[in-house]
């Protein structure tokens, strides 16, 4: 009914969120993305609205979504002219995504949150999305994870932090006295059961203990927020972050999470082991990074160092 092109327009613009960048990602004029957008609205009989900055289809999708069904096998079929989607997470996506495999076309890997690309997969815009465990769907009879590595996460503050003072004797009682790193409530609900388990919140004000020291113009607000890091993402932080002593009750991870008829494919299993080979590059100067085989079986940092 619509031709591949047309239709990555309009998946396109609610994949990429800008004309611009599904020109440039599809190689399309950005008149061309408008005028096949509007085309598939008309033919499918639906409308965009922008909602937080994101597109989002409004109307009945049941025969757009039998269309991208379609359209989402033509891409599986080997054809070097369809290209597979691929996203991630900010801090995962420039790190193993870029540049993508062969095959396959990136998006803009600059999520931060888990809801918006599971959508995306799910009504096949993309194909596989890069996603950090333990934040993956389970038990869905539609999509399955594949996991690549497992990680701490640890709490990081700047140097000079009050809470490095504490040395051992940190407790998460005296970390919640700071601010942390905010995040979107819901953004990743199974870690953020576990900050909630351990007495954090991201969305705490701040206390009046920090109110003092703020107006007391010793230190910012930025200079007292505790942030998350793995060791994938640390590097991000910079050299004048510190690790603190004291660590989340939680593995995390990266996983490739894609439709479950598509698990076997030759290309979801080529992305795989081309995202392994990336993270045990990294693993080889990242203590506590480990990867995962196949069967999840793990390869140490000592092992991996040992086979490059």
């Amino acid at each position: 009914m619509i031709d591949q092109a047309c239709l990555a327009s309009l998946d396109g613009l609610l994949w990429l969120r800008t004309g611009h960048n599904v020109a440039s990602k599809f190689n399309q004029h950005q008149t061309t993305v408008s005028r096949n957008s509007r085309k598939c609205a008309h033919v499918f009989d639906i409308s965009l609205e922008r909602i937080n900055a994101e597109w989002h289809v409004i109307g009945n999708q049941n025969l757009l979504n039998l269309e991208r069904r379609v359209h989402q096998h033509v891409r599986f079929s080997g054809d070097d002219n369809n290209l597979l989607r691929l996203d991630a997470q900010h801090w995962s996506g420039p790190l193993l995504c870029t540049p993508p495999p062969a095959g396959w076309i990136a998006g803009n890997l600059n999520f931060l949150e888990y809801h918006r690309p599971l959508q995306l997969l799910k009504e096949r815009i993309i194909d596989a999305w890069v996603a950090s465990y333990p934040d993956v769907p389970e038990d869905n009879p539609e999509l399955t994870a594949i996991r690549l590595s497992k990680m701490p996460m640890y709490l990081v503050v700047k140097a000079g932090h009050p809470l490095l003072e504490l040395g051992n004797a940190l407790t998460f009682a005296a970390v919640a006295r700071y601010p942390l790193l905010p995040l979107p409530d819901n953004a990743f609900p199974k870690f953020q059961q576990v900050l909630i388990d351990c007495g954090l919140s991201t969305h705490a004000s701040t206390s009046a203990c920090q109110t003092k020291t703020i107006a007391s113009s010793q230190v910012t607000i930025e200079d007292l927020v505790v942030g998350f890091a793995s060791p994938l993402s640390l590097p991000l932080y910079g050299d004048s972050f510190r690790i603190l002593p004291l660590r989340l009750p939680i593995e995390v991870g990266d996983a490739v999470v894609v439709r479950r008829e598509f698990a076997q494919f030759d290309q979801i299993q080529r992305l795989s082991d081309f995202l392994r080979n990336r993270l045990s590059a990294l693993a080889s100067t990242r203590a506590e990074l480990c990867v995962l085989d196949g069967n999840l079986a793990e390869t140490t940092t000592n092992e991996i160092a040992e086979l490059v």
